[in-house]
């Protein structure tokens, strides 16, 4: 992993990386503020909550690379 600061990544970063990296972003499920991502190649989904910090944000970011996303395309898309 990257030596890059995970402690600032907000839920409004995560949906703007995920959308750019063609991952499917969807909100108003429910009354809460998760939202859920969704791979369209793999079929694979994720909830995201609103609340973040360093560890559920090193979490999502497994989960991406998991899905075969590159790490410094993930950096690439959160900036």
């Amino acid at each position: 992993m990257s030596s890059r600061s995970f402690s600032d990544i907000t839920q409004a970063q995560w949906m703007r990386a995920c959308r750019k990296l063609g991952l499917v972003v969807e909100t108003g499920f429910g009354k809460g503020s998760h939202i859920r991502i969704f791979n369209p190649k793999t079929q694979s989904k994720y909830t995201i909550q609103y609340n973040l910090h360093k560890f559920i944000n090193i979490k999502i970011f497994k989960k991406m690379m998991e899905w075969g996303i590159e790490e410094n395309d993930i950096w690439e898309a959160l900036k």
